[in-house]
């Protein structure tokens, strides 16, 4: 299991590290709440998903389309701590979207 501390900075990247460093301060530090952050990634949720395909996209374990999804589901076993089932269902459409032509 990741610290929380790990996967809290491994969101901030994916929001957006300004961003998150505007709203709450440093992801090493800040301690948002669980709502305050479930509003920022509903807000940002476009941009997560771009970020995940991207991972995906340099990552050596992805050769196509399903070791794609693998790699999502590996990526949204860490962070589901901090997101909802919709959310998870939002990141869902949209990687594959991103990734179907893989």
């Amino acid at each position: 299991m990741i610290p929380r501390r790990e996967t809290l900075t491994q969101l901030a990247r994916l929001i957006g590290i300004d961003l998150y460093i505007e709203r709450f301060g440093s992801p090493q530090t800040a301690e948002p709440t669980d709502e305050e952050l479930a509003v920022l990634i509903d807000d940002r949720l476009g941009e997560i998903a771009d970020g995940l395909i991207a991972e995906a996209a340099a990552s050596d374990d992805v050769l196509d389309a399903g070791s794609a999804e693998d790699y999502l589901d590996d990526r949204l076993r860490t962070l589901a701590g901090f997101l909802s089932e919709g959310q998870q269902t939002s990141l869902r459409a949209a990687f594959a979207a991103g990734t179907k032509d893989w």
